[in-house]
């Protein structure tokens, strides 16, 4: 089987080998559904969640949590790092842990996951064009050997549904399709994941629309209107939320990576 086809149906989304050029600077995770990996080959990653700071050659987290804001990392020079989304389903299979108690701003892998700092190694020795591809490879090994660890369908499929729609599926139609009643289905992803539809929508709409900026779309209202907010004012108040930023300065900060970026007008 082609290895990303078996990546993607393993829950090994995208990977990325990079290196930050440059004095150091605040990188914002971006709202997702999915959870993460992120390791240093170099120095210790500095993650700032939640009014604190910490130091860790590798980290994984899982999905963000109503109250908190995202995750940052403090990028340095000459510091290779490779980044991983994953599957709720695919980090939960690797840790063995409930979804609802895998922190949202990284647990130091090392208490979760020993044989990555044996990975970390073995991707420092190859070319970083190689790194990516031999992540994916460890990867799907690793997942291939995991156990079956289950988490409800009932809460999973709801998920898939609120990251595929961009968060603009009510709560009514999701728990139509999963034969539940709205109110047991937000107990159901609650205790299997840690968070309601609601909650999840909100970052999937968030997540649409640095999409779509990223993308280089034109003006802000545009770009709300798109992803299904009711204006501009309630894409800034959840920007603010929870990514504690703007829109026009977290495209300050990310102009670097963004591939065709160009800044959307007010």
């Amino acid at each position: 089987m082609e290895l990303f086809q078996a990546c993607r149906e393993a829950g090994i989304g995208v990977v990325a080998a990079s290196e930050h050029v440059g004095p150091p600077r605040l990188h914002r995770a971006v709202p997702a559904l999915s959870a993460r990996l992120v390791v240093s080959l170099g120095a210790p990653i500095e993650v700032q969640y939640d009014g604190h700071a910490r130091h860790m050659q590798a980290v994984v987290a899982g999905l963000m949590r109503p109250g908190a804001v995202t995750p940052s990392l403090t990028l340095r020079s000459n510091q290779p790092t490779v980044y991983v989304e994953l599957s709720p389903l695919a980090m939960h299979r690797l840790t063995e842990m409930p979804l609802g108690e895998l922190d949202a701003g990284g647990i130091d892998v090392d208490a979760l996951l020993p044989w990555v700092s044996r990975l970390n190694e073995e991707l420092a020795t190859h070319p970083a064009e190689q790194r990516e591809w031999l992540m994916r490879v460890r990867l799907l090994e690793r997942l291939e050997r995991a156990n079956q660890t289950t988490v409800p369908q009932d809460a999973l499929e709801p998920l898939k549904i609120i990251a595929a729609s961009g968060g603009r599926v009510s709560v009514e139609e999701l728990a139509r399709h999963a034969h539940l009643s709205p109110r047991h289905l937000r107990y159901v992803m609650r205790r299997a994941l840690g968070i309601g539809p609601k909650f999840a929508s909100r970052v999937a709409r968030l997540a649409a629309a640095v999409s779509r900026a990223g993308d280089g779309a034109d003006s802000w209202a545009r770009i709300a209107a798109e992803s299904g907010y009711h204006d501009q004012s309630h894409l800034v108040r959840d920007f603010n939320d929870l990514m504690q930023t703007t829109p026009s300065a977290w495209l300050a900060e990310e102009r670097r990576n963004l591939q065709g970026w160009r800044r959307p007008s007010p």
